[in-house]
C-alpha cells in the first residue's frame, strides 16, 4: 500500500469540524473515577461478529468496575473521529488508569496500528486512499492519555503487514504498554467460549478484578491467550508497567 493517512493535527482538526457539525454521537460515557476505558469494535457488515461483541462485553465489565467508558462500536470514520474528541474530554475527569481496546480489521502502517472504520470500502483499502476510514491507535491513545499513570493499549485483531519489529516501532504516549493479541499470522477463533467471545475477551474476563494491579491482569491474559487458542494466537507485549 502506498497511501498515507493524516497525522495527528489533521485528525484533530477533522474531529473538531465533525463535532461542530453533528455533535458527539458514539456511545454513552459513564462518569466514574477508576479510570478511562475506550472500547472500539467493528464487524464490517457481519464479517467479524465477535469484534463488537467483545468490545461491548469488555466495556460493560470495566464500566461496572467504575471506569468511565467511551464506546465506538460499528462506527463510521466520521463518527470515530468525533469519538476521539469525546475520549479527550472524558480523560480530563477520569481516574489514572487508561485502557484502550480495539478489535476488528487492522494493520501496521507508518509506525502505527490502524483499525478500519465500519464504512471502509474495499476500493479504499486497495487504492491506499484511506482518508477518515482508519482509526489510528496512537491517536486514540494520545487522546486518552491526559492524567494517565498507566495505559494499556490492546490491538485485538489479526494485523496485516505487521512484523514483530513493526509492532515494537509503534509510537504511543509515555507510560503505555501495547498488547497485540493475535501475534503474527495467528488465526482469529470466533468461538472460544459458550458466548462466542474472542480469546482476549475471554481471558480478560477471567483475569480481571478491580482490586488486581493492571500489570498482573495483563500478565495473566498473555498467559491465557495461547492456552485458549491451542497456540494459534501468540500475543506480543511491548513495554512494561
Amino acid at each position: 500500500m502506498t497511501g498515507q493517512w493524516p497525522r495527528f493535527p489533521v485528525f484533530r482538526q477533522l474531529a473538531c469540524f465533525i463535532v461542530c457539525l453533528v455533535g458527539v454521537g458514539s456511545g454513552p460515557v459513564a462518569a466514574a473515577s477508576a479510570g478511562l476505558a475506550v472500547v472500539i469494535g467493528n464487524e464490517y457488515d457481519g464479517f467479524l461478529p465477535a469484534a463488537p461483541r467483545d468490545a461491548t462485553a469488555i466495556g460493560d465489565k470495566l464500566e461496572a468496575a467504575g471506569f468511565a467508558t467511551v464506546r465506538l462500536v460499528n462506527e463510521t470514520g466520521g463518527a470515530a473521529l468525533a469519538g476521539i474528541e469525546q475520549v479527550r474530554e472524558a480523560a480530563k475527569s477520569a481516574g489514572p488508569i487508561r485502557i484502550v481496546y480495539a478489535s476488528g480489521f487492522g494493520m501496521c502502517l507508518n509506525d502505527d496500528l490502524i483499525l478500519f472504520a465500519e464504512d471502509m470500502e474495499p476500493e479504499q483499502f486497495k487504492s491506499g486512499a484511506l482518508g477518515d476510514a482508519v482509526i489510528p491507535l496512537s491517536v486514540v491513545a494520545d487522546a486518552a492519555a491526559e492524567g494517565a499513570s498507566e495505559m494499556l493499549v490492546v490491538f485485538d485483531t489479526t494485523p496485516n503487514r505487521c512484523t514483530s519489529d513493526a509492532v515494537k516501532a509503534v509510537k504511543l504516549p509515555g507510560k503505555s504498554v501495547l498488547l497485540v493479541t493475535t501475534g503474527i499470522g495467528g488465526d482469529v477463533l470466533e468461538d472460544v467460549d459458550e458466548n462466542g467471545g474472542g480469546a482476549f475477551a475471554t481471558a480478560f474476563a477471567q483475569a480481571f478484578a478491580p482490586d488486581h494491579p493492571l500489570k498482573d491482569i495483563v500478565s495473566e491474559v498473555v498467559k491465557k491467550i495461547p492456552e485458549l487458542t491451542d497456540g494459534e494466537q501468540q500475543p506480543i507485549l511491548v513495554g512494561e508497567f
